[in-house]
């Protein structure tokens, strides 16, 4: 009895606190699966210029996610090198070792097979809100900036899944 008076008195409070309602746009987030496949075909047996050929679409690709997913398929057994070293790249960059898969296929129709597998994040952009200016309509909730830090939003699927 005593504790549903104090939460009265308490909201009663809280009502005083505010001198009208500011309405704002809520936070809004749209999580996307993304594939990028690279199919690599090499023109001449030079193993330095296929290599640096690879390595360069990795470089191009990188900075990603912490939770993208780096799988190289290839053809040829002359073409392990390669793939070794792009592998070793990789993991020089900082990508963890379980996030790259590695598979020989003689039936790829090209020489090599990058694909590159990714969640992204949009979310609506914000305006700072401040309280000496809080006569706009627009404006967002500090979610959307905390969404926007987001390090893997392929977590944020998994959690609201389960």
């Amino acid at each position: 009895m005593i504790r549903s008076i104090l939460c009265f008195i308490g909201l009663l409070f809280l009502q005083g606190c505010a001198d009208r309602i500011i309405e704002k746009q809520g936070a809004e987030a749209v999580i996307y699966p993304e594939l990028q496949r690279f199919n690599i075909e090499f023109k001449n047996n030079d193993v330095a210029k296929n290599q640096q050929q690879l390595i360069s679409i990795i470089d191009d690709m990188l900075p990603v996610s912490p939770d993208t997913q780096w799988i190289i398929t290839y053809r040829l057994k002359r073409d392990a090198d390669v793939v070794n070293n792009a592998v070793m790249a990789l993991k020089v960059a900082g990508v963890i070792p379980d996030q790259i898969s590695v598979a020989f296929s003689p039936k790829l129709s090209t020489d090599i097979a990058l694909e590159v597998r990714q969640y992204r994040l949009i979310t609506s952009t914000c305006q700072p809100f401040s309280f000496d200016n809080n006569q706009t309509k627009s404006g967002c909730f500090v979610d959307v900036l905390r969404m926007q830090q987001v390090v893997s939003p392929s977590r944020l699927i998994n959690e609201i899944k389960e």
